[in-house]
C-alpha cells in the first residue's frame, strides 16, 4: 500500500463516520429528543457509532504522527493548527446561525460564559456545557493526545505494546470493580474508549510489521475489552456486530484490500469531516425544524439539511481551516529557523 492510497482510504473512512453521525442526529436524534418517533420514518439508529470509528482512526493516525515526530513542539503545533481554527469558526457560526434561526426549543441555550470557555476546548474540565452536543468527543481526543505526548516525552514509544496492554487491563478492572476515585481515574485515562485507541495503535504497528502475531493478539484483546465494556453498558447485539465490522474494515485497510471504498465523494467527505462533525448538530436541528413547517416529509427536509451543513463544512475547511493551518505551520517553521540562526 503506498502512502497516498493509505491516506485516501482513511479519508473515506472518516467521511463515512462523519456522515453516519450526521444521519443519526438528523433522524433518530432529532425525533427521539423531541419524543416524536414515527414508524413511517427512516432512523439511522446506530449512526452515533461513527464516533467509535473516529477513535480507531485517531489511534492509528496519532501514533503514526508521533512515530515520525522529532520534537514535541512539532506535534503540538500540528495538532493546534489542525484543531483550533476550524473549531473556533464552528463556534462562531453555530452560535450566530442558531440564534438567527430562533427555534423555540433552542432559545437561551448559549451564554456568554459558555461560549468564552468553549473557545479553550477545555470546557469539559470546567463543567461548562458544550456549544454543540457533538463537542463531547473533543475532550476524549485531547486527553488521548496528552497521554500519547507524555509517552513521547518520556521516550517510551518503544514500549507502546506493553503500555497498551496495561491500558486494556485497567479498562477492565475499573469497569468490573468499585475502586476508590474510580470515576476520576476512568476520566483521566479515558478508560471507556481506551480499547479503540489501542486498536488503532495496534493496526498502525501491524501495517509496519504484518507478520507479527502478537499484534494480532493485541488487536483481539482490544476488541474483547471493547466488547466487555459494551456488555457493562448493556448494549444490544447490533452494536457488537458494528464494532466488529469496524475492525474488519481496518484489517482490509492494513492489507491493502480496501481500495473499493475509494471514490471522489467519500474522499471529499473525509476532507471536510472534522468541520462537518463540528458544525452539523445545532444548526441542522434548527434547519430541520423550519423545513418541517413547510413539509414534514423526511425525503424533503433531510437531503436539504445535509446539503446545507456540507456547504458550511466545506466553507470552514477550504476558507478557514486550511489557510489557517498553512499560515500557522509556515510561521512556526520560519520562527524556528530564525531561532536557530
Amino acid at each position: 500500500m503506498n502512502k497516498n492510497k493509505r491516506y485516501e482510504e482513511l479519508d473515506c473512512l472518516r467521511g463515512l463516520a462523519a456522515l453516519a453521525v450526521v444521519l443519526f442526529h438528523f433522524t433518530y436524534g432529532y425525533d427521539f429528543g423531541l419524543k416524536i418517533m414515527s414508524e413511517d420514518k427512516f432512523y439511522f439508529r446506530y449512526g452515533n457509532l461513527g464516533v467509535q470509528l473516529f477513535f480507531l482512526i485517531s489511534g492509528f493516525v496519532i501514533f503514526m504522527t508521533l512515530d515520525k515526530t522529532k520534537k514535541a513542539k512539532d506535534f503540538l503545533v500540528s495538532r493546534f493548527s489542525r484543531l483550533y481554527p476550524a473549531y473556533w469558526a464552528s463556534i462562531i457560526i453555530t452560535v450566530t446561525i442558531t440564534t438567527l434561526l430562533e427555534v423555540p426549543f433552542q432559545e437561551g441555550i448559549f451564554s456568554v460564559k459558555q461560549v468564552i470557555v468553549n473557545f479553550t476546548m477545555f470546557q469539559y474540565w470546567f463543567k461548562i456545557k458544550d456549544v454543540d452536543g457533538a463537542y463531547w468527543t473533543l475532550a476524549i481526543e485531547l486527553i488521548f493526545y496528552i497521554i500519547m505526548l507524555l509517552i513521547f516525552l518520556f521516550k517510551k514509544l518503544n514500549y507502546i505494546i506493553w503500555i497498551c496492554l496495561i491500558w486494556l487491563v485497567l479498562s477492565v478492572c475499573f469497569a468490573a470493580f468499585e475502586i476508590p476515585l474510580g470515576n476520576y481515574i476512568k476520566a483521566i485515562l479515558i478508560l471507556r474508549f481506551a480499547p479503540l485507541f489501542v486498536g488503532g495503535i495496534a493496526f498502525y504497528l501491524l501495517k509496519n510489521k504484518p507478520m507479527d502475531i502478537f499484534l494480532h493478539i493485541l488487536i483481539l484483546l482490544s476488541l474483547c475489552t471493547e466488547y466487555y465494556l459494551l456488555y457493562q453498558l448493556d448494549s444490544d447485539c447490533i452494536v457488537y456486530w458494528i464494532i466488529f465490522f469496524f475492525y474488519v474494515l481496518f484489517y482490509l485497510f492494513i492489507y491493502d484490500k480496501l481500495g473499493f471504498i475509494s471514490n471522489k465523494f467519500l474522499v471529499f467527505l473525509g476532507s471536510i469531516s472534522y468541520s462537518l462533525y463540528l458544525i452539523h448538530e445545532n444548526i441542522g436541528i434548527g434547519i430541520i425544524y423550519w423545513l418541517k413547517k413547510i413539509a414534514d416529509i423526511q425525503l424533503f427536509y433531510l437531503p436539504i439539511t445535509i446539503i446545507l451543513v456540507i456547504f458550511l463544512a466545506s466553507f470552514i475547511t477550504f476558507y478557514i481551516e486550511r489557510p489557517a493551518l498553512k499560515w500557522i505551520r509556515k510561521y512556526y517553521v520560519n520562527f524556528s529557523d530564525n531561532n536557530i540562526k
